[in-house]
Parts: structure tokens; sequence; C-alpha cells
């Protein structure tokens, strides 16, 4: 595998604190424009029809089956670190900023990718952004230790702030919102996953069983009046993803396996299994409902940022530090990777 010239506490410089410094049917392997750029966000529209991913001062519209680039949208944030969609479709949050400096968040009409509404009161980059499930409320979580929240409209116009989450002692790295709609879960440099209410902002219990940082969050898909509770996985520099009940307190399970850092999670749309990829360079598939490995794709020869599933559950793409985007087809198990072409 090809190292990049990294440790663990440059991974952790990479998405913490240091943010101020610095069967498998088929892979389709393309090289990112201006490749160099880490693929830190990478994301499928709602309708499945593209797969964007994040540039040096644009966004890249791809091919949702095998990568390829298709068109490129400027978006002058010096650092793209994080996509979300409103679930409507119609409009797209897309959050960095400036290391040390500044964090924004940009929301922009899609599919035109125009007429931004900026939210810029952060104080270092945005990290992380996330949309409730009835779109009403988006979520970004910074470098600066705080979570911001405000309340859309059904148009996707933000109206204003609704409220401000403080308490994470070290940079916020993820943050998303339970299916249900009633909790906001935050994930930090601290090694604590935070639980809060989304009617006030109320902190409703901390979790502390990570031993170093935590890179990722995701919510197992469920519907939002299901009778169980919601499950969220989690992920970090411990090689540990472990699956949480938040609503409950309850750590359901240690999944353990990867030979680094982890930091990108994804569950398949059907939330029957969840994908985890990190310093390692290798996608692993879990069970949802046990910690057994279903399979292990091969090395991709670089520490692997994000992960994307399409919303058909057929294409799970991925993006590393070396710029690269690599999307595979689904189901499982993995078939020798085809080579990329030149």
């Amino acid at each position: 595998m090809t190292r990049s010239p990294r440790s663990a506490d440059v991974v952790r410089a990479a998405r913490s604190w240091s943010w101020r410094t610095a069967g498998w049917l088929g892979l389709a392997w393309v090289r990112a424009a201006g490749a160099g750029e880490p693929i830190t966000a990478l994301i499928y529209t709602p309708d499945g029809s593209e797969l964007l991913s994040n540039g040096a001062g644009r966004l890249t519209g791809r091919s949702p089956t095998n990568g390829a680039v298709k068109r490129e949208m400027v978006c002058d944030l010096r650092k793209i670190s994080t996509l979300a969609f409103q679930p409507q479709g119609t409009r797209l949050a897309v959050a960095g900023g400036t290391p040390g400096v500044s964090g924004e968040v940009r929301l922009l009409d899609w599919p035109t990718g125009t007429g931004p509404q900026r939210l810029t009161n952060f104080t270092d980059v945005v990290t992380s952004v996330a949309f409730s499930s009835d779109g009403r409320l988006l979520a970004g979580a910074s470098a600066d230790h705080s979570i911001q929240v405000w309340s859309v409209t059904a148009a996707g116009v933000v109206e204003g702030k609704r409220f401000g989450l403080v308490g994470h002692a070290g940079p916020v790295l993820a943050v998303t919102f339970s299916p249900r709609g009633n909790q906001i879960v935050s994930a930090a440099a601290d090694r604590s996953i935070k639980v809060w209410t989304t009617d006030v902002g109320r902190l409703f219990r901390t979790l502390t069983q990570h031993t170093e940082p935590i890179h990722a969050l995701a919510f197992r898909p469920a519907e939002p009046g299901a009778p169980f509770p919601d499950i969220v996985a989690s992920a970090g520099e411990d090689r540990t993803v472990r699956v949480w009940q938040p609503e409950l307190g309850r750590l359901v399970r240690i999944i353990r396996g990867h030979s680094g850092p982890i930091l990108a999670l994804a569950y398949a749309p059907d939330g029957l299994t969840l994908f985890s990829a990190g310093q390692d360079g290798r996608v692993r598939q879990f069970d949802a409902a046990s910690d057994q490995l279903l399979s292990e794709g091969p090395e991709q020869g670089d520490w692997i940022y994000s992960l994307a599933v399409s919303p058909d559950g057929h294409w799970l793409a991925s993006g590393d530090w070396a710029g690269q985007v690599r999307v595979w087809g689904l189901p499982w198990p993995p078939q020798k990777a085809a080579s990329p072409p030149r």
C-alpha cells in the first residue's frame, strides 16, 4: 500500500484540531481533476442521478455508476469539507472555510448550483453539515468546538438561527440528525459523543466510551415512526466502530477489524449493512445487526476519507487522500478489481 506522508498525529491534524494548520461488480477508477485534493466530501444526489465530490475551489459532478467527471461548478471556499442535500433535493449545503480563520455553510439551488445563501458565524472551518429528515433544520459543526442549528423553510431558505450547541472540549468532527428527527448527535476530537434535543438544543446525554478522537457518525436508516430505538454508528482513531442506541445511552456492540483510524461510515439504504473505511485503505462491509465482517475490499493505495452509497443501494463510492474517486457495484462479495483507466 502506498503510504501518505502522514502519521496518526497528522490524521488528527487533517480532521480535527489542526485544521488550523493544514460481489464488487466492476471497479471504475477515476483520477479526480486536480489530483492531490483529498476527497473529504462525497454524496449522491437524492434521485441518484449524480455523484458529487469536492475539489480545489469547485464541486465536481460525476457519473453515479462509474465516477467519470461530467461537470464542474465553481465554489470559492478555500476548503470544501462536507456536503449535504435537503431531503427534497432542491437545496445543497456546501461547507468548509479557511482553517484557523473562518468557517462557512453555503446553501445552493440545485441542480443549478446558483444563488448561495451564506452562513458565516464560525471562527474555524466547518467540518460536518446535516439536514433533519423533514428538511426543516440544518446543523453545522466546526473545528471551533461549536455546532450551529438553523430553521429552514420547505423551499430551503434559512429563516434564522434556532440555537447553538456548546459543550464539546475539542473540534466537532461530525453531526447528524436521528431518523425520527427528535435528536442531534455530535462527535468530536474530545472523544465524546453528545446527544441533543432538536426542540430547544438541550444536552440529553454524553457517551464517552471511545478512547481516541471520533471522526464519523451514521444513523441506520429507519422509518421515522418505527417502534424500535434509533441506531447510530460512530468510528474514529481507536480503530473501532461502535454502535449505539443514543436515546437509551446504550452501547450495543463494538466492531473491530481495521488496522488504522476509521474516517468514514455509510449504511446501505435498506439498513442491513454498514460500510467503513479509513487509514488502512480498505472498505469493509459489516452485518448491521452484528459485528460480522461480510466482506473486505482490496487495498486502494491511500487513506479513504469519504464513503457514499447510492439511494437505490446499487453503488458504493469512496474518496481518498490522493484525490481519487472509485465506484463499486453492489451487492458484494468483491470480485477482482478492474484496472484503472489510463
